[in-house]
């Protein structure tokens, strides 16, 4: 009974499904789907704030993390500086204001720009006997005792240890009032005894205060230690939520960075940990800066909403109106096209506009697939032919391979191992060529193809010429076009040392360059415009123009053949994309 009252609803002709189809696929969703986006507007909006807070914590903390490194780090760069420290326990005079200047250009140097946060980080040395040498520019000497009397320094005397953090207790040795987080480092002698403390202070509120202004999106930021006291906050007027520490314990303990919207002070609040100190960043962003925003957006978008939703279900009507009735004429006439082989048309004179289009789209198409099925036939018969043509050429090739076995044996007997070695490289490139099953092989295997080809013409020529190759290991295993290298190698052989008596060079390169392989073969032949003219005078490069067409195969407009004239040679420079196939181990 449910079947029957349903398929009473369900509309007979083809222009009220299709209509039903729009208003229950289309239309009805995207109303439920707006409004739905309306609802969560607002939290799509804190979302994406918070992430983009969430970021800039996240890059805050890890700069102040590297800070902490690069104070480590200063610290153990003025202990090698042996120059400094060998002198240290000394107690004369007249090297003193050596000393003094010797430190502080190191301090200038390091605070110049040596680690980033330079500029925010200060250093003391004493030299435990009355001496101290620091990086600000003016610094009373009496500070010495202020200097050893820090908890941290008695600390290191005692205890020995390399270095100890304070990051609770420190201040500016200038400015009391300005705490900082401090490393101090003991320097031993070579009998282990104290000869001088090095003190590295960070002023992060300085720090802070620079980085933050830099940031896309101006919150208040708060930096909280492990007690959840506020040791900085970039707003002084600005107000933090009585129960931050439960929030920030809360967001530490979950897996991803996440938000928490405060409202009791109408605020988007996030976090990040810096797990060395056990400290917080906090930024606190307000969400009255958006809100006003976001009702009025919302009011226009619905307005316009529902006169655009009106406008297309006139104009959807519109159009069926006028493409259903053609198109059940049409379909109707194209029923019977796969009974004949696509051998059929459809009338055009009784069609006007875009359905004529398609009817003569359709006549067309019908046209070409009767083409292209004839070409198939006629290029499948033509393979064929090819096929049985190779098959006849691998004949001799195999003959001659067989031959110069026979005669590599043959010489081998009568001691000739010049004439062997001959016949081994030539035997080595007929087998390469009778390998038809394969485009690309390794680097490897194409320069042994080269250095082949070189072994025959060296002793043609007399050795008159020598083959450098320069590449790294790496590539040993990059794939490359078969016979792609041999035939350049060839050219340079031909063309430009033919006429060299001595001292022939091809120098074969190997780089990488953009992702992609870059393979130089430099001669230092006779150079680029006689190469030419002895092109226009012999027959015509057969060997590039292979190579350019075979690469165009290989990797359409990935890959380039170029030509260049030197001042003293040649150079041709192939270009393919790096493919690194290691055989497995």
């Amino acid at each position: 009974m449910l079947e029957n009252w349903l398929q009473k609803l369900k509309p007979a002709s083809l222009k009220n499904r299709l209509f039903l189809a729009f208003l229950l696929l289309i239309i009805l969703p995207f109303s439920v789907l707006q409004i739905r986006n309306h609802v969560e507007v607002k939290t799509l909006y804190e979302k994406r704030i918070s992430e983009q807070n969430q970021y800039q914590l996240n890059h805050m903390k890890q700069t102040m993390e590297q800070i902490k490194s690069d104070m480590l780090l200063t610290s153990l760069q003025i202990e090698k500086e042996r120059a400094i420290l060998d002198v240290l326990p000394a107690l004369e005079q007249n090297i003193e204001s050596e000393m003094r200047e010797a430190i502080n250009e190191l301090f200038i140097r390091i605070k110049g720009g040596l680690y980033p946060g330079g500029e925010s980080l200060n250093y003391v040395l004493s030299d435990l006997k009355g001496r101290l040498y620091t990086s600000y520019e003016e610094f009373p000497e009496e500070s010495y005792s202020q200097f050893m009397g820090e908890g941290q320094v008695s600390k290191l005397l005692e205890t020995k240890e390399s270095f100890l953090w304070e990051y609770n207790n420190a201040y500016d040795m200038l400015d009391t009032n300005t705490p900082v987080i401090a490393l101090y480092t003991l320097f031993m002698d070579a009998n282990q005894e104290p000869i001088g403390l090095l003190r590295v202070s960070f002023d992060y509120r300085q720090w802070l205060k620079k980085n933050i202004g830099q940031f896309l999106i101006q919150n208040n930021y708060y930096l909280l230690d492990h007690n959840g006291e506020i040791r900085y906050q970039s707003a002084p007027n600005g107000t933090l939520t009585a129960n931050i520490g439960s929030i920030v314990n809360e967001q530490n303990l979950r897996r991803g960075p996440g938000y928490v919207v405060d409202k009791s002070t109408s605020t988007i609040i996030n976090s990040s940990r810096i797990t060395s100190m056990n400290w917080n960043i906090v930024s606190q962003f307000p969400l009255e800066v958006f809100f006003g925003d976001i009702r009025a957006m919302n009011r226009q978008f619905f307005v316009t909403f529902f006169v655009f939703t009106i406008l297309f279900i006139v104009i959807t009507l519109f159009i069926l109106s006028a493409i259903i009735s053609p198109l059940m004429l049409m379909r109707r006439n194209m029923s019977n096209i796969i009974e004949k082989n696509f051998k059929t048309r459809i009338p055009t004179d009784r069609y006007k506009g875009e359905i004529l289009d398609i009817a003569v789209s359709f006549n067309n198409m019908t046209e070409d697939l009767n083409k292209m099925v004839a070409r198939l036939k006629m290029e499948e018969r033509q393979k064929e032919a090819i096929r049985f043509q190779m098959l006849l050429q691998q004949m001799n090739p195999h003959f001659l391979i067989n031959t110069l076995n026979t005669l590599k044996w043959n010489v081998l007997s009568r001691g000739d191992e010049a004439s062997a070695d001959i016949c081994i490289a030539l035997g080595k490139l007929l087998e390469t060529s009778l390998n038809s099953d394969v485009d690309l092989i390794y680097l490897k295997d194409e320069l042994e193809l080269v250095e082949a080809y070189a072994t025959i013409q060296n002793f043609r020529f007399d050795h008159r010429f020598e083959v450098n190759y320069l590449y790294e290991e790496e590539f040993k295993f990059a794939l490359v076009p078969k016979l792609s290298l041999q035939p350049l190698v060839e050219n340079a052989i031909q063309h430009g040392l033919a006429n060299v008596k001595v001292g022939g060079i091809i120098t074969i390169r190997i780089y990488e360059q953009a992702r992609s392989m870059i393979v130089e073969i430099e001669d230092n032949g006779c150079g680029l415009a006689a190469v030419k003219k002895d092109l226009n005078r012999k027959r015509k490069p057969i060997g590039l123009k292979n190579i350019k067409e075979r690469l165009s195969l290989l990797y359409k407009e990935n890959a380039k053949l170029e030509l260049l004239g030197l001042e003293h040679g040649t150079l041709v420079r192939m270009q393919i994309p790096l493919l690194i196939a290691k055989p497995y181990e």
